[in-house]
């Protein structure tokens, strides 16, 4: 049978707004479409009674859409089946739900660490083991044994029977004082157990973590660790041309003409890349333990060691779906996964203070701390006897027309156009590819930065590879206690082809910027969204309510800064690292779009090709936590001479196709412009 919106809503007994709210969820599939009417089926009224049943046995929605993609946890398929005649698990369901073999649950059994009811092939098991088994399977996976696991969890099972019968004496005592009897005792627990268990929980993962961190500050000896010498230069560098002169297999960029900073990494002696959604985490808790078990050696003043790398899009789990016929072909991003980090073999440091050299090297468990010490000095010697000439090849550049005829972009407008008259999102960010031939990936970089004085010119290199470009939206930075972020939305394309244009006629463009309610209103949602995912960490974002105007070549932008200030830990490892407060950022409205979940998954499906890196945080983080990060925009993925193109523009209901594809042409001679000067077009 078939529906129009407000018939779903009566037959269902929700509302209208309900519905729509389930769709932007993704726990309800979209309708299907006659013209411009959306119609909805039978299939739909069964979701919207299921999703109400799991919902009045104490689900939330997130837990709901995770159920219905037929890839929920063990733990939480589990928990669905709790009010179910039988909840009781066999063996072999056990395994399957925690995701591990069957042997493992005889070992835990004659640890007593799980208690069955029945014997032998009667043995059923509380759906609570699915939760202890798969805690354990994310354990093993991370590199902790099973037998070491086991001990220690027969060591806390031990103690835990003593702190369960201090806990019956101390509730017995309770009530006797109340002078309850024993159906008293047994609503008192029923109550008060929850509650001091995770009081206990608490405590233990606090002591934990605080404990672990202190233990891995004392001794660094453990498993061996890495070696970082540092000395200062007695003059500068050029650092496109040392990036240039290198034939390291990784090879990374940063310049910061803005800080008067730039590094340069060649090598890598340590490399953390996790997988999946907790990849921003996992990166942070690795920079965490390098730092542990990293010794420095060299003046006090030298710079801390540097990670360089950046982090994927999306991860590979949310994989973009492939092209539509006719569309080229997604770029191919190998080398370049859901995270990678880099600690150097050499870094360059250039700053205010002059240039750092530092070498670092992995020392092995009872290896020779000095000789390795001696070796890497000995490095840094080679290193700076044989020094690159800066690069003296001019800068000027091409001032094109701006690429605006892309059928296939368009036509995605339109789509976009209608999901959200259909309520399924406000905005999205929609981007598209451009591809060149044949270009000079030193020469471009070498523009680049003397062309865009205000932007973060990066290249991250895996062999003959590169993505590279020159962004102008820093995600975040951490120095010391200061968190600084920024929201740029709102664009105005410009003729200009220089930064620091102020002439008339952009004056008159940037007025444009600051008046207009639909920019105004856009840029002031992206800082509010901000402001709230700081306040997931605890931190309160201070900013002015009016925005600046931000003056690159070819458009301007709104530009608001944001700041905060955030509590480290006083020695030890800290635990907030730029990599933490990112996690939290990214993706933001300004290259998603909002509600920002919603809009990726539409991304995903929709937009016809895998961004990759493209949009998400690149940058560099040192060993203690502080670091910028920047969203690579103005980007391309240079393979030998051959570069991919990517730029994107925010589409709403008020978005003209034609005026969007426009903005990405502007947005994509950011870089046309230097690479069709450097390849002679």
């Amino acid at each position: 049978m078939s529906y129009r919106v407000e018939e779903l809503a009566e037959v269902a007994n929700v509302g209208v707004d309900t519905i729509r709210y389930y769709q932007r969820r993704k726990l309800l599939a979209p309708p299907t479409r006659q013209g411009r009417i959306a119609v909805y089926n039978d299939t739909h009224l069964t979701r919207l009674r299921e999703i109400h049943d799991l919902s009045e046995r104490g689900f939330t929605l997130a837990q709901i859409r995770e159920l219905s993609t037929g890839n929920a946890s063990g733990l939480l398929a589990d928990l669905a089946g709790r009010n179910a005649a039988d909840p009781d698990l066999d063996r072999s369901e056990l395994a399957r739900r925690a995701e591990i073999p069957e042997f493992m649950i005889d070992v835990v059994v004659g640890a007593g660490l799980i208690t069955p009811s029945g014997e032998g092939a009667e043995q059923r098991f509380s759906p609570d083991a699915v939760e202890m088994l798969a805690a354990a399977r994310v354990l093993i996976a991370s590199g902790v044994s099973f037998e070491e696991l086991t001990a220690l969890a027969m060591r806390h099972a031990t103690h835990v029977e003593d702190v369960v019968d201090d806990s019956i004496e101390l509730f017995k005592r309770h009530s006797d004082h109340q002078g309850g009897d024993r159906d008293e005792l047994v609503g008192l627990l029923a109550r008060l157990v929850p509650v001091a268990s995770g009081l206990v929980a608490r405590h233990f993962e606090q002591t934990l973590v605080s404990r672990a961190l202190a233990r891995l500050t004392d001794d660094t000896a453990i498993g061996g660790g890495t070696i970082v010498v540092g000395r200062r230069l007695a003059k500068r560098l050029d650092p496109v041309a040392v990036f240039a002169a290198s034939s390291e297999h990784h090879r990374a960029l940063w310049i910061r003409p803005e800080f008067d900073l730039s590094l340069v990494a060649l090598g890598a002696v340590e490399t953390i890349t996790p997988i999946g959604d907790g990849r921003f985490s996992a990166a942070s808790a690795a920079r965490a333990a390098l730092a542990a078990r990293t010794q420095r050696v060299g003046p006090r003043d030298a710079p801390a060691p540097v990670l360089v790398g950046g982090f994927s899009f999306t991860c590979a789990e949310q994989s973009a779906a492939p092209p539509p016929e006719g569309q080229t072909a997604s770029p191919d991003w190998s080398g370049f996964p859901d995270a990678r980090w880099v600690l150097p073999a050499i870094t360059v440091v250039d700053r205010t203070d002059g240039t750092w050299l530092l070498a670092a090297a992995k020392v092995g468990d009872g290896e020779d701390e000095a000789r390795a010490t001696a070796a890497l000095d000995e490095r840094l010697d080679v290193f700076a006897e044989d020094l690159p000439a800066p690069l003296t090849s001019p800068f000027e550049v091409a001032a094109g027309e701006v690429a605006a005829d892309d059928q296939h972009y368009l036509s995605r407008i339109g789509d976009a156009l209608e999901a959200i008259a259909d309520d399924e999102f406000r905005k999205v960010v929609l981007a598209r590819i451009h591809e060149e031939a044949v270009v000079d990936p030193i020469d471009v970089l070498h523009r680049l930065r003397h062309r865009y004085q205000n932007c973060a010119v990066f290249s991250i290199a895996v062999g003959n590879r590169q993505f590279l470009g020159a962004s102008p939206e820093q995600l975040v930075s951490l120095d010391g206690p200061e968190v600084r972020t920024e929201a740029v939305a709102g664009t105005i394309s410009t003729s200009s082809t220089v930064e620091a244009d102020e002439s008339q006629a952009d004056e008159s463009l940037a007025a444009e910027l600051m008046t207009s309610p639909k920019i105004r209103a856009e840029h002031k949602f992206v800082v509010d969204d901000i402001i709230g995912r700081l306040e997931v960490l605890g931190l309160q974002g201070m900013y002015n309510p009016e925005p600046e105007i931000m003056r690159l070549a070819r458009v301007q932008h709104l530009r608001t800064p944001i700041s905060a200030q955030v509590q480290r830990r006083a020695g030890g490892v800290s635990d907030m690292d730029v990599l933490r407060v990112a996690s939290v950022l990214h993706p933001t409205p300004a290259v998603a779009g909002t509600p920002t979940e919603t809009a990726v998954g539409w991304i995903l499906e929709r937009e016809g090709f895998d961004r990759g890196w493209y949009a998400a945080p690149v940058g560099w983080c040192d060993l203690d936590g502080n670091g910028e990060l920047c969203v690579a925009l103005r980007s391309a993925l240079v393979n030998d001479s051959a570069a991919v193109l990517f730029s994107g523009a925010g589409v709403v209901a008020e978005s003209v196709p034609s005026d969007e594809l426009a903005e990405t042409g502007a947005k994509l001679r950011a870089l046309l412009d230097v690479m069709e000067t450097s390849s002679g077009c």
